[in-house]
């Protein structure tokens, strides 16, 4: 079955018409292939950024989804170019890290390396791969161009080193590893590790004793925890930017004492 839903993930913009040159790309090849924006909003170079946001949304959609992602900062570099099938989805874009979470948490049945010129645009620019390499691969791909036709496989893809929150006896100290567009501070502190209510969160000096059901469950205005969508512990405020309120960052240590 031809796969024709491709969707785009980048830090591109809406400003320039990159991604409206990606899109036609796509087009001119398979005008049939249904293309999906995610986002172009991923801070510039936020590589980690990227690869958290596509962990939010790619199993939501159908098998044989492709997913093209371009994050990437070392275009031009020796970096490779890939293209990653799991057990349900596509992935194509830069060996840089951007599909960390996808390869700690999916079957990986083939990885390759675009290599087979034949599928990229007839002249390259050494500065926009998503439209000369990037989009072709995608497009050609959804026409249901054999994975292996793109080029040679590779044994493995670069991971980025994500911090790891540690525990001990008296609680966890992990941190924030992204902001979202609310001003959300979602930490690296999954709802699997917390095993009790009885707890004090800490950021930033301010202490918070409780966990929330829901953004509304928490007094307007106020700094609150939930256990975000994605799994992972978030400081959030009801109506408001809780990033500004505390003038927090990523990489800004978050504490769970235990009581």
């Amino acid at each position: 079955m031809k796969q024709q839903i491709i969707t785009l993930t980048t830090d591109f913009g809406t400003k320039d018409g990159y991604i409206g040159a990606v899109k036609g790309v796509i087009k001119r090849i398979n005008p049939e292939a249904e293309i999906v924006d995610i986002t172009h909003d991923i801070e510039p170079f936020d590589i980690l950024g990227a690869a958290f946001t596509l962990n939010n949304f790619y199993r939501y959609f159908p098998q044989n989804t492709i997913h093209l992602v371009v994050v990437d900062p070392g275009v031009g570099s020796k970096r490779q170019p890939i293209l990653i099938q799991t057990e349900d989805f596509f992935f194509v874009g830069p060996d840089n890290g951007v599909f960390t979470f996808v390869l700690q948490s999916d079957r990986i049945t083939e990885i390759i390396n675009l290599s087979n010129d034949q599928y990229f645009l007839s002249q390259l620019s050494g500065t926009f791969h998503a439209r000369d390499v990037f989009a072709p691969v995608a497009a050609y791909l959804s026409l249901g161009v054999d994975i292996k036709e793109f080029g040679t496989p590779a044994s493995e893809c670069f991971k980025l080193v994500i911090p790891q929150p540690q525990s001990s006896k008296k609680g966890i100290v992990g941190e924030i590893i992204h902001i979202d567009n609310f001003g959300n501070l979602i930490t690296n502190i999954d709802a699997d590790s917390i095993r009790t209510k009885r707890l004090i969160i800490e950021v930033r000096k301010k202490k918070i004793n409780r966990i929330s059901q829901s953004y509304f469950d928490i007094p307007k205005k106020k700094v609150g925890v939930v256990i975000g969508s994605s799994g992972f512990l978030e400081i959030a405020m009801n109506q408001g930017n809780v990033s500004k309120i505390l003038k927090a960052n990523i990489g800004t240590p978050v504490k769970i004492s235990l009581k």
